[in-house]
């Protein structure tokens, strides 16, 4: 390690703040992964090496021992933070556990250092209302594993300021992960109300017996998935119709706004929205050339298709 080496200490060595070990460690950076239980800590051990070979035979990782040497484990919180710059939280998503997680944190780290949640659910305001720093407090939340997904949701608490929330969209962006820029707190923050939306219906349909668990599983893996694996819905709509995303939405407007209100999706839009998204879609998948953008979508979509053929043959 040199002095230059940044230094990111994890807390929780759950699922998520393993994962983001590995991610830090991979961006370059040395981690201490802590927690109060020294189970945990030999579990994140054992899974941590366990995905460092995974990323090392998929030719994700050029060095295994490399990042491996890159992250220590402690039980001790003041050890863990010492020198670090960025504090990554992934505890349970518990109100009062993270009150006392960030409560601990905040009297023990120097003002300087950021402190990102990993929160799925919680906004982070209401476990950082009373701490004397909070001002550096605010949401770092992945997709989880971090350390192969690539998008991170960044968002202040009403009093987070602008240099923490700077700082952790640099960091993000130095380990080759998107951030997501959510402007203010809601329940569930963007990812989360995006795939619970989803899974509420896919509930519904199999409650009321429209289809069985698996049908819904196929309808994803087989269809919709395919195409969100490398365009957002927005996109998806924009190339399903010839004249782009105006057309989409607006040629059967009746029926758009009615099936949205069957299935829960009530938000009161208006076309002043719709011609902003059609601007933001026009400007990297012109109307203009829809049919090369439409072949490059089915050029990848064939090609996404015979190597996920290719590795079910392999397995």
């Amino acid at each position: 390690m040199t002095s230059r080496t940044p230094r990111i200490a994890c807390i929780g060595a759950g699922n998520i703040g393993r994962s983001w070990a590995v991610a830090f460690a991979r961006g370059g950076a040395a981690v201490r992964l802590f927690d109060t239980v020294p189970a945990a800590l030999e579990r994140a051990r054992s899974a941590i090496e366990a995905t460092a070979t995974d990323l090392e035979q998929m030719g994700r990782l050029p060095d295994k021992q490399a990042l491996l040497d890159r992250i220590q484990v402690s039980t001790s919180l003041s050890e863990a933070i010492e020198g670090a710059c960025h504090i990554q939280e992934s505890v349970i998503d518990d109100l009062e556990v993270k009150r006392r997680v960030f409560r601990d944190l905040d009297a023990a780290a120097p003002d300087t250092v950021t402190i990102g949640s990993s929160s799925g659910e919680l906004p982070v305001s209401k476990f950082t209302d009373e701490l004397p720093g909070r001002g550096r407090c605010l949401l770092v939340h992945p997709v989880n594993p971090p350390h192969i997904l690539r998008a991170v949701e960044i968002c202040p608490t009403p009093w987070t300021d602008p240099w923490a929330v700077e700082s952790s969209t640099r960091l993000v962006e130095s380990l080759g992960m998107v951030p997501l820029k959510v402007s203010r707190e809601i329940n569930g923050y963007v990812i989360n109300r995006l795939q619970y939306a989803l899974i509420g219906e896919a509930l519904h349909l199999v409650g009321a017996g429209y289809c069985e668990p698996a049908d819904i599983d196929a309808a994803l893996k087989h269809g919709l998935g395919l195409r969100w694996a490398f365009l957002g819905p927005f996109e998806t709509s924009h190339l399903n119709a010839s004249q782009g995303y105006l057309q989409y939405m607006l040629t059967d407007e009746e029926g758009a706004r009615r099936l949205m209100t069957d299935v829960g999706a009530r938000y009161p839009w208006n076309h002043a929205l719709i011609e902003k998204i059609h601007r933001y879609l026009e400007a990297s998948l012109p109307v203009s050339a829809m049919p090369a953008h439409q072949r490059e979508r089915d050029r990848t979509l064939m090609s996404l298709m015979q190597r996920l053929q290719e590795r079910k043959g392999e397995s």
